[in-house]
């Protein structure tokens, strides 16, 4: 089988991606269509551990090195953030799909999974590709308020791919992904490594990777999470009962447990369910619910030892980091709002009482923020 007809061969006419890039990725020099071929291998080692072959990602790279190659894969990973990335559409029996029913995967799965991976070793101007990258990520790892079909040997690659790219475009990706994948996502744990590989080669204090990297735990910004089948609550956790989880701004956390006749339980620490709940619904749902809830509660514990011992650090923030990982923070929040903080307008000037409650958008980007040190006057 010749290079060319190989390449064909990955091309799914059933699939909307291949059929977007198929007059790109077909007719090529020899050595791109060498590149394309070996990358429609990645699904031979690419798999639930996500570990790169050694021996593949070498040869990616020196099939990289032809002219053009950097820009055919930019261009395929495009392609797969545009629309609605490698699968072609929305998934309209996405209940039925969740519990286990899928299709067969596309001829064209592992190309897109070895463009995606190909994507980290590319060097010229990488930021549009972390964006593309990101984009793809956030769809395929449920990441966004509009549903798509979730793909987690995708979203691992785009994960593992960022942590590869240089620049800080990459990094400022990783940490938005870091706060919207939730961790119930299997390839959450690529990206936390992702994360960790970058901020090391950036060299990122252990302190701002520690504030940047607190779960979310998929709450909304008012501190709750609900949770039921598809259409009913987290598009990321298809359930077989109904429960809200939330933080309440005093830090305690609670699950309402939600019968079919719309009466509701509220129950704290250890969240334990209604009697006879677990009968009425399904049982693995109810444990996950709990361990959830215990997950959020710990991390509140948590950040609250953490803000404890800023209190000697004397650190500054800009403003806009401080709202996006401390004010803005689903459980950084909770804590934050417990203390007294202070800004500075600019250098020089002195710190004035920040009031939490007032429309924070009146400070200016230059501003600096605190911990209003013991003692100080109101």
């Amino acid at each position: 089988m010749s290079e060319s007809t190989s390449v064909t061969h990955l091309l799914d006419a059933g699939n909307a991606w291949s059929v977007r890039t198929r007059d790109r990725l077909t007719g090529l020099p020899a050595d791109l269509a060498q590149l394309v071929c070996h990358l429609g291998t990645a699904t031979e080692f690419w798999n639930w551990r996500y570990k790169v072959d050694t021996a593949w990602k070498r040869r990616t790279r020196q099939l990289l090195k032809a002219d053009g190659a950097e820009d055919l894969v930019r261009y395929a990973v495009r392609e797969l953030a545009a629309g609605h990335s490698f699968h072609g559409a929305t998934e309209p029996d996405h209940v039925i799909r969740e519990l286990g029913q899928t299709k067969p995967p596309s001829p064209a799965w592992s190309l897109a999974i070895g463009c995606t991976l190909a994507a980290g070793w590319v060097r010229q101007d990488p930021a549009p590709l972390a964006a593309d990258l990101a984009v793809l990520a956030r769809k395929t790892a449920q990441a966004m308020e509009t549903f798509y079909r979730v793909d987690d040997d995708l979203a691992g690659a785009a994960f593992a791919s960022l942590g590869e790219l240089p620049g800080l475009a990459a990094m400022d990706e990783l940490w938005d992904l870091h706060y919207w994948v939730s961790p119930s996502r299997h390839p959450q744990r690529v990206l936390v490594k992702s994360v960790k590989k970058a901020a090391a080669r950036l060299g990122v204090p252990p302190h701002e990777v520690a504030e940047r990297t607190v779960p979310r735990h998929g709450l909304e910004k008012d501190g709750t999470l609900t949770i039921g089948w598809i259409g009913h609550g987290a598009l990321w956790w298809n359930a077989g009962l109904d429960a809200v989880i939330t933080v309440h701004p005093s830090g305690q956390v609670t699950v309402d447990w939600i019968e079919e006749d719309g009466t509701t339980l509220r129950t704290t620490a250890p969240f334990r369910s209604p009697t006879g709940y677990k009968k009425r619904t399904w049982p693995q749902d109810v444990d996950g619910v709990r361990r959830h809830a215990k997950g959020i509660q710990a991390t509140v514990a948590e950040e609250r030892s953490r803000l404890a011992a800023l209190a000697d650090d004397k650190r500054t923030w800009r403003w806009q980091d401080w709202r996006r990982f401390y004010l803005d923070h689903p459980v950084t929040g909770v804590v934050t709002r417990a203390l007294s903080w202070e800004y500075q307008l600019a250098e020089g000037e002195g710190f004035h009482a920040l009031d939490l409650d007032a429309d924070p958008a009146t400070l200016p980007p230059t501003a600096q923020i605190r911990l209003r040190p013991e003692g100080t006057d109101s």
